[in-house]
Formats: C-alpha cells, structure tokens, sequence
C-alpha cells in the first residue's frame, strides 16, 4: 500500500507541474499571436497606404484626362455648329425669317403701341361724355 501512496504523491506533483506547462503554453501562445498580430496589422496598415498612395494617383491622372476630353469635345462641337449656325442663320435671312433680336424689338414696339391705344381711347371716351354732357345741358 505504501507503494501506491507514494506513487500517487508523486504523481499529483507532476500533474500539477504538466497543468501548470499546458497554461504557460497557453499564455504564450496568447502573448505571440497578441505580437504578431500587431505586427500583421502594421504590414497590412503599410500596404493598404501604399495601395491608397498608388489609387490616388491613378484617379487624378484619369480625372485630368476626363477634363481634357471634356474640353476637347467642346471645341469638337463648337467647330462642327458653328458652320452649321451660321449657314441656318444666312438661310433665314435669305427666306425673311426676322432674328430674335428683330422680333423683341417688333414686340417692344407693339406693346407700346398698344399703351397709346388705350391710352388713346380712354381720352376719346372722356372726350365724348364730356361733349355729351355738354350738349344735354345747352
């Protein structure tokens, strides 16, 4: 029995030393995936700037040429409609069609004929209650 007593005293201090292992092995473990994990970030954080650094630089040169193709095109279309408008315009002319300009200088003029009209008719209006009043009373 002795026997039996003394390897089970000798065996609870070796589980509790293996125990004790199996926790420091834990420990560390948590400690270098905490380290590398920090270090993995800081790679990560390092190549996403380079990526931003390199995007950035693509979207400002593809923003310049967007810009130039934008203002190339408006000259494009400003070549191509100014024969166009000129030769509508001659046609016009030739065929009697009055120009915007023509035709708000004829409304300006017709809008002040009509206040002379009317200013024109209420006088007569005026003038002939006036005369007939006039002969009612003679």
């Amino acid at each position: 029995m002795a026997a039996k007593k003394n390897s089970k005293t000798q065996a609870l201090p070796m589980l509790k030393e293996s125990a004790h292992e199996i926790w420091l092995a834990g420990l560390g473990a948590f400690a270098l995936a905490g380290d590398e994990g920090t270090r993995l970030f800081k790679q990560l954080v390092k190549k996403g700037a380079g990526v931003e650094h390199v995007n950035k630089a693509r979207i400002s040169r593809l923003s310049s040429r967007a810009a130039e193709f934008g203002g190339e095109a408006r000259s494009a279309v400003a070549r191509v409609t100014t024969p166009i408008e000129s030769g509508m315009t001659s046609a016009m002319n030739r065929l009697g069609v009055p120009t915007r300009k023509e035709i708000a200088t004829l409304t300006r003029r017709v809008e002040e004929l009509t206040r002379v009209v009317a200013k024109s008719k209420t006088r007569t209006q005026k003038s002939r209650r006036t005369s007939k009043a006039a002969s009612a009373r003679g």
